[in-house]
């Protein structure tokens, strides 16, 4: 029978694995950020350069329709934007870009906030198709890490469930403290959108210059981004620890599992107060006694067995077929080529 030692480094060693994937996409999300962040500064930049009047855009200002060249032009810009946004995830930025292709009254100051949220759409529109597919291969590659670790630690497996396309979307979709991880992004969007657009109506009421205007709609932007990175970090434990959970009734074997907080200073008094805790598969609720307890948490769980207790004998004793022997130095690339794909 494998030691509690043992079965703890290799949980970890799966959950570290996910959470890595999370910090390298964060850092992909960070440049998407800083580009979007670049292009709106533009935006301003140039609208500043025509509108600006000793360095300041009153609200008048902001507010008069755009000449007859002006919507000409700014159609063009149009057309270039619906394209872009015509995969958008619910059509509904498409729709509002045909909708005011037509108009023929638009104001400076609209046309400066379609520009601006032109850049917010796609920015989040990427972040949630990314993050999307980011937890999709964190769940799947979590399910089976899960059940190899178990049964290379026992000698011995029993048939378990391949995952298809549909039950790991329907997995990463699931709800838990009244949301999903697409219902996060979306309301990330809108709630950007909103305050930069107060953001720059201050700006002009003030007479805020470029570089005022400029700096302020950036910090807006990094509060997003703190929240996007926030819903990476945290719906990826979700997703790994759904995925855990699901490995370990998979296994055949597993009963129980143990909280296991990483204990270091940034460890948060919630996790440090359940580390160790021993609960029955049947008893988890996550954010009360199962990972994730928090925003960024770190820690995880630990299938748990009995000293008196061997499952591996338990089971070659007690099934009536469908046995195999894990051996172990057999690889995680060996395993999942004999045991899944095959």
């Amino acid at each position: 029978m494998r030691s509690r030692e043992y079965w703890q480094r290799r949980s970890e060693q799966i959950a570290k694995l996910q959470y890595r994937k999370a910090d390298e996409y964060v850092e992909k999300l960070l440049k998407e950020y800083r580009r979007a962040i670049r292009s709106i500064q533009k935006d301003i930049e140039t609208f500043y350069a025509r509108y600006a009047i000793e360095n300041e855009v009153t609200m008048d200002e902001a507010r008069k329709l755009l000449t007859r060249d002006e919507l000409n032009e700014f159609r063009m810009t149009l057309d270039e934007f619906i394209e872009k946004a015509k995969n958008n995830a619910d059509g509904r930025w498409t729709k509002q870009l045909n909708e005011t292709y037509y108009r023929t009254r638009i104001s400076r100051l609209e046309a400066l906030l379609i520009q601006i949220r032109q850049e917010v759409e796609l920015l989040l529109g990427n972040a949630h198709a990314g993050t999307q597919e980011l937890l999709a291969g964190i769940y799947e590659d979590s399910y089976y890490r899960t059940i190899y670790e178990v049964q290379r630690g026992l000698g011995i497996g029993v048939s378990f469930a391949a995952l298809d396309r549909s039950t790991i979307e329907k997995a990463i979709m699931t709800s838990w403290l009244g949301e999903n991880f697409s219902e996060r992004i979306w309301s990330n969007r809108d709630k950007l959108v909103r305050e930069l657009q107060t953001k720059l109506y201050q700006s002009f009421i003030r007479g805020d210059s470029v570089q005022q205007t400029a700096k302020s709609l950036a910090e807006r932007m990094q509060v997003s981004y703190s929240s996007a990175e926030r819903i990476v970090r945290t719906e990826s434990s979700f997703v790994t620890h759904q995925a855990t959970w699901e490995g370990y009734k998979a296994s055949g074997v597993v009963e129980q599992y143990e909280f296991l907080a990483t204990l270091d200073m940034r460890t948060s008094e919630i996790c440090r107060d359940m580390d160790g805790k021993v609960f029955r598969l049947s008893e988890k609720q996550v954010g009360i006694n199962y990972p994730p307890l928090h925003p960024n948490c770190r820690s995880t769980v630990v299938p748990y067995f009995d000293d008196a207790d061997d499952p591996g004998e338990r089971i070659a004793r007690d099934s009536d077929g469908g046995v195999y022997y894990v051996p172990g130095n057999m690889t995680y690339r060996e395993w999942f080529k004999r045991y899944v794909e095959e």
